[in-house]
């Protein structure tokens, strides 16, 4: 597929995309780099539920999440988390993941642009700094931060427990003011 051709939108997720959701989560690609752990099929609709509930306002806390849809067919999850000390800062916490027939084609990092901009939309989120890390040793993941425009800002040692081992990540960073730049 031609990366100029890509047709990446994102719909808001529902709680019937459980079972495609933990599809994605189960997949070797994703459970290699996953820090958080296992959930049954009620657990992700659990969590599904809450992210279709919560509002793209400016006063939103908890997970937002949102559908991958590349030609309109879903491919992935990419999700923000605003805590209460985040919303205060007007800071969010970026997450994603790629069905692996869709990986390596250019659709998370057009996803992570698109949720991007919808974070920072002063009408809607109004956020002003996004933050996201990955596995030192995700080589992908960490390219699509860089492409979709993130400033790697340093190693966070021993960051997040995955299978049982301690991971050093990489922490990457993008401001409302860097977009606006990048627009420009």
């Amino acid at each position: 597929m031609n990366r100029e051709s890509l047709n990446v939108s994102l719909r808001r997720v529902m709680v019937d995309d459980a079972e495609m959701m933990l599809r994605w989560r189960s997949q070797a690609s994703t459970r290699r780099f996953q820090a958080s752990p296992k959930r049954t099929l009620d657990e992700v609709r659990d969590l599904l539920s809450q992210q279709a509930a919560a509002t793209e306002t400016s006063d939103a806390m908890g997970r937002l999440g949102w559908i991958i849809l590349l030609n309109g067919d879903a491919v992935g999850h990419v999700q923000l988390t605003i805590n209460p000390w985040e919303r205060e800062h007007s800071v969010a916490t970026l997450g994603y993941m790629v069905a692996d027939e869709h990986q390596r084609k250019g659709t998370a990092t057009a996803a992570v642009r698109l949720v991007s901009t919808i974070g920072f939309n002063t009408s809607g989120l109004a956020l002003e700094r996004i933050e996201a890390v990955a596995a030192v040793e995700n080589v992908a993941s960490r390219r699509v931060l860089e492409k979709a425009g993130y400033t790697f800002e340093g190693i966070l040692r021993g960051l997040l427990r995955i299978s049982g081992r301690r991971v050093d990540h990489a922490c990457y960073g993008l401001l409302s003011t860097d977009q606006e730049s990048q627009e420009k």
